[in-house]
């Protein structure tokens, strides 16, 4: 809806945000699988939803003219961290195949204040819903 009112980058850049939720809905599929482990069962999914919204406030700060807000740098400490977890797999191997590496530096990032606080709360709503139903 934020793109269709043009609050939200071009079509390539929303199209990779909806990739981030796609694939974070996936990884909600690995909750079960891992409940009763140390971590929480649905770590991986709000670790995705956590980065979408990272994305999305870099985006809020008119990324494509500044280098303070760099989104590779996000991109680079998310794959250290989970580069390596088996439950992020089928994330990875989903993300780059994605059309968004071809594309990422002539796309039109940007984020208006409101459509960042609507999709930001609702956003935490899902990380919340996703960590209690990790934590049952």
């Amino acid at each position: 809806m934020a793109r269709q009112l043009n609050q939200l980058g071009d079509e390539k850049f929303a199209r990779s945000l909806t990739k981030n939720i796609d694939l974070a809905e996936k990884l909600a599929g690995v909750c079960d699988r891992r409940k009763g482990k140390k971590d929480k069962g649905c770590q991986p999914a709000v670790a995705v939803l956590k980065l979408f919204i990272k994305r999305l406030e870099l985006a809020n700060r008119k990324c494509d003219n500044s280098a303070d807000c760099d989104e590779e740098r996000e991109w680079a400490a998310f794959r250290k961290e989970h580069g390596k977890d088996a439950e992020f797999g089928g994330f990875w191997r989903e993300w780059d195949r994605d059309d968004w590496h071809k594309h990422k530096k002539a796309v039109k990032r940007f984020v208006t204040d409101e459509a960042l606080t609507i999709i930001r709360e609702d956003a935490g709503w899902l990380i919340k819903s996703l960590e209690a139903a990790g934590a049952d």
